[in-house]
């Protein structure tokens, strides 16, 4: 069962949001704290959702974390696929100039996109 981790920044919205994942069988983490961060130790996700609807620049920092940190950990988290869910296209434009290589989509396209960025979901591990 493959890991995802989803960013939104609403409650509310984000149990919406993550509800089609788990009934195709994800396994998500939904994070929406603005004062809180996701510890993740050794149990990296297998792809993160992060939402730009809401706090587009919260939603940046994240994905520099992932992928753009200049600390030399960043580079186990690099393979990881990052998808930008929604957002106002002009909002967004600085985020696919900052990270061309992520994949964007509206919201309701995000459990396609999961599939193909992950398309052995029920056998990818981490560390392979």
């Amino acid at each position: 069962m493959a890991t995802i981790f989803y960013v939104h920044w609403n409650e509310a919205e984000i149990k919406d949001r993550i509800a089609p994942l788990v009934k195709a069988g994800y396994e998500v983490t939904a994070h929406w704290s603005t004062e809180t961060h996701a510890k993740f130790g050794e149990n990296l996700p297998q792809a993160v959702v992060i939402s730009p609807d809401r706090l587009p620049s919260h939603g940046r920092a994240i994905a520099e974390w992932f992928w753009a940190d200049a600390r030399r950990e960043a580079k186990k988290r690099r393979h990881i696929p990052i998808i930008f869910a929604g957002g106002q296209p002009d909002k967004v434009k600085a985020t696919k100039a900052k990270f061309p290589q992520a994949i964007f989509c509206a919201a309701e396209d995000v459990p396609t996109r999961l599939k193909q960025a992950l398309p052995n979901r029920g056998e990818v591990r981490l560390g392979q």
